[in-house]
């Protein structure tokens, strides 16, 4: 990152040079220490939460700033906790999962094996909207695409299509009628009801400081769990899709005129 020396990213305090950015999970003004100057402790620039708004940059958002994840990670998230307003934050949460939701749904078959279909991303879209999950206090600009599929209730896996091999085979192996089609679909001959859902949302700091947040599929065959994956954010991805130039996007004419009908 280079400031140029020029505000509103960089502020000369009496003989110090201040550099500032804006926090990506929170949208609240962060100071980057380090920058110019080799740090003891550690060879790599880091940013710190600054408490004050940067005029031309950030306003400090308190109650941003307490539920920001990168400044505060938690580990007992509850799918029930809102915070008590939509603000700006919020706001660009929404644009960007209605702008991205081509790239949501391609997240969300990459990390759970399972093939998103128009039918299953309307039932989502109308669940996260309903559940009002913007307001998440686990939420961020950085965490979307897994937080909207986190927050869906539990779908049927009947009819579906299965791309993760371990998923395939323990559908085949523990469903006692499953079996995979020539589609790639999972069907069953029998009465069984088998469902997945996300659980266990938590955010972590990891030993080089930085932030860690992962959340569990679950597979349930007549309420009995019989596969159970731990998905890791990987927010570079996330960040590198939305870049995709649109001739590059396989589903976006499908899937975001979908997020612009409930999003939008």
């Amino acid at each position: 990152m280079s400031t140029k020396k020029l505000p509103p990213h960089y502020e000369k305090q009496d003989n110090n040079e201040l550099h500032f950015a804006v926090c990506p999970a929170c949208n609240n003004p962060v100071q980057i220490i380090g920058l110019n100057k080799r740090l003891q402790h550690t060879d790599r620039p880091y940013a710190k939460h600054y408490h004050k708004s940067i005029q031309g940059l950030a306003d400090f958002d308190k109650e941003a700033f307490e539920s920001c994840s990168l400044a505060h990670p938690r580990d007992d998230l509850s799918k029930n906790s809102r915070k008590p307003a939509c603000t700006e934050r919020e706001r660009q949460i929404l644009t960007s999962l209605q702008e991205n939701f081509d790239q949501v749904a391609y997240l969300f078959q990459l990390y759970s094996g399972i093939v998103m279909t128009p039918y299953l991303a309307e039932e989502m879209l109308k669940w996260y909207v309903a559940e009002q999950g913007h307001l998440y206090r686990g939420g961020s600009l950085i965490n979307a695409p897994w937080v909207f599929v986190y927050l869906s209730k539990a779908q049927n896996l009947w009819g579906r299509k299965i791309k993760d091999a371990e998923l395939r085979e323990t559908l085949c192996e523990k469903v006692p009628t499953g079996t995979i089609n020539d589609k790639d679909q999972f069907v069953t001959t029998g009465h069984e009801k088998v469902f997945f859902w996300f659980a266990k949302h938590k955010q972590t700091k990891s030993a080089d400081n930085n932030l860690k947040e992962t959340m569990q599929l679950f597979v349930t065959c007549d309420d009995k769990d019989i596969f159970k994956k731990t998905i890791t954010f990987d927010y570079e991805l996330f960040q590198r899709l939305m870049n995709t130039p649109d001739e590059r996007r396989i589903y976006k004419e499908k899937f975001t005129e979908l997020a612009q009908k409930y999003l939008g």
